[in-house]
């Protein structure tokens, strides 16, 4: 099966009135995302709306399955609450969580009144804990929509510059 037509109904439709918004982007901007979306190997792809309002895709951009990644994409699209309202919120609770596991540090890179990119270094993780993130959350007016990108280890700065590439290209369809 081709995912790169399958892909932008299986990552960014989401069922329900509520989540009318959809975050779309280029994948195509980065080649080893690309070439797993082409590939059709359905143990790289995990799509997960067990919980309407919190709904997740994983992409396993290099490894051996969505359970067995060094470099991983998600995708996650949720309601919007009182304690869940902006791109702030979000990235608040990521960096608590985050900062639990090992130490971490944040840079932002990107913020303006609907979206915020920022990104997360860590070090002394626990076993199985990425060490690299990017991270690009965008408010929607009944949704929040995050890209992120996960490393096992230090991110090259050409793979880095590249996710950068590919989440500039993130915008909100209606």
């Amino acid at each position: 099966m081709n995912w790169t037509r399958f892909v932008p109904l299986l990552l960014l439709a989401v069922p329900g009135a509520a989540f009318a918004e959809k975050l779309t982007f280029d994948h195509r901007i980065y080649p080893p995302l690309a070439a797993v979306l082409d590939s059709g190997r359905t143990e790289m792809i995990r799509f997960n709306d067990s919980n309407p309002k919190y709904i997740t895709d994983r992409i396993a951009v290099q490894g051996t399955s969505v359970d067995h990644w060094t470099e991983a994409l998600d995708i996650i699209v949720r309601l919007r609450s009182s304690k869940m309202n902006s791109a702030g919120d979000w990235a608040g609770q990521i960096q608590r969580t985050a900062s639990a596991l090992c130490p971490s540090t944040y840079t932002t890179i990107a913020q303006d009144e609907t979206s915020l990119t920022f990104e997360r270094r860590s070090s002394a993780c626990p076993a199985g804990t990425p060490q690299s993130g990017l991270y690009r959350i965008v408010t929607g007016r009944k949704s929040l929509f995050m890209l992120n990108s996960l490393a096992m280890g230090e991110m090259s700065a050409s793979q880095r510059q590249q996710w950068l590439d590919l989440f500039g290209t993130a915008r909100l369809d209606n």
